[in-house]
Formats: structure tokens, sequence, C-alpha cells
């Protein structure tokens, strides 16, 4: 039987979301927990992998099981044995056709920056960048990734494959010193959702202009985009699927 989990996790104690050798990741967290349940190695599949200090809210995750247990007990067993800076949101038999990332149709991120003082409590959750940034240029500039891309320029120097995505929403909020960038599209490649915050920070601060993250872009990875906002302001917010 196939079950489906929605997982929300505190990313700053953990080396990343995928199991990693001597490292404290999240899905190794999780798959001691289905060990104990199922009295078997068990191996999860997330909708995608988040890096070191990168948060879940709404991170998805399915895995296979012999245990008969009720759809109802499932989100309560692996709890108890969860650390607490990971908690299971919900959990439920889904068809076996179901996969966490290749049935998923959207994602949404979210990346907090604070322009404000300093501040120690918030720093593994919100960038504390500090200084003022040009929220207008920023929105501005952010309509040129709009619709469908290659996004080879804006990814990681070591992905290859298909870069190709499309961006439907990337909107820039900000309320009290904090600017929130909120990014919808059909997938992300690593480091993309960082490196084109990263490049509307140095728009927001007047250091590059539009025209030249648009250059970037349209290099198709000839060009690489060499800013990358930090990782403690991200958040992977939703993994949307068909209904």
């Amino acid at each position: 039987m196939r079950v489906k989990c929605i997982v929300s996790y505190d990313g700053s104690q953990f080396h990343g979301f995928q199991v990693q050798k001597s490292q404290r990741t999240v899905q190794g967290e999780i798959q001691k927990a289905l060990k104990k349940i199922n009295e078997e190695e068990i191996i999860i599949h997330a909708s995608g992998r988040t890096d070191a200090k990168v948060h879940g809210v709404h991170q998805v995750f399915h895995f296979d099981t012999k245990k008969d247990l009720p759809a109802s007990q499932w989100k309560r067993a692996i709890n108890h044995f969860m650390p607490n800076d990971i908690y299971i949101l919900d959990a439920c038999y889904v068809d076996e056709n179901f996969h966490s990332r290749y049935s998923a149709t959207k994602k949404e991120y979210r990346y907090l920056l604070s322009m404000n003082e300093y501040n120690p409590f918030q720093t593994d959750y919100i960038y504390q960048y500090g200084r003022n940034l040009d929220i207008d240029l920023m929105k501005d500039a952010a309509t040129i990734f709009l619709g469908e891309h290659n996004f080879a320029s804006y990814c990681s120097y070591d992905q290859y494959g298909n870069t190709i995505r499309t961006l439907y929403t990337f909107d820039i909020d900000e309320k009290d010193g904090i600017v929130t960038f909120t990014l919808i599209g059909n997938g992300f490649r690593r480091y993309m959702v960082r490196h084109l915050v990263g490049g509307l920070i140095q728009v927001g601060a007047k250091r590059i202009d539009k025209e030249y993250l648009k250059e970037l872009l349209d290099s198709c990875g000839e060009k690489k985009c060499l800013f990358k906002a930090k990782p403690q302001g991200l958040y992977l917010q939703e993994v949307f699927y068909e209904e």
C-alpha cells in the first residue's frame, strides 16, 4: 500500500532533505521512524530535495508499506518517533500510480528577507540583509522571468538535462521591512530560486539592472548568474497535484 504524507520541518539543523552518510537529514530521520514502525527498511520519495538550512512548510513524500494501519494512525505513529523540528501534518493512502515528485503539477517557494536591523532570533528563518532595497525595481525586473524559459543560467553549475521551466507567479511584497518573494512554477532546478532571488536583490541594491538579468536569461547557460541568496530565508511552501 502507498502512503502519502505532508511534512513540515525546520531546516536550520539539517544537512538538507536527502539522505547523506554521517549527516543529519530530514529523509534520514523519517526513514529511521518508519523502520521502527514497519520493522524493515522503508525508502521515502519526496516531491523534491531541499538544501541545507532550507525549510519545508508543506513538503510531500510517499512510501510503500506492508503494514496495515488505519490511515488515521499513520500521522500519529510517525510523529511519535519524530524529533521536534519535523512534524507530519497529514497522512493518507493513495493509488499506487501516485508519485510525490512526478505527479506534482506546480510548486510554490517563498523567500523571506529583512531590511531591518539584525535580529539574532530571525537569523535561521529570515535572511538578515539589513539594508534598504528598491522594491519597485525588483518587481519590475521579476517580470522577465514569467512564462516558459530556459533557466540554465540560474541553475546549479553541476546540473545538466532539461532546464526549461515555466514560472507562473513571481510576486514581491514588503511589510514592516520584511520582503517576501513568492514563486510558483511547474518545477525548479537546484539553486534556481536562490539565484533568481539573488539576482533581484542586486537589482534592488542598484548594483545591476533588469537588462543584465535578461541578458543572463537569454544566454541559456552560456553566462551564469553569480548571485545566490542565502538558504536560511527559503521555504518550500506548497506542492500542487491534480484534483
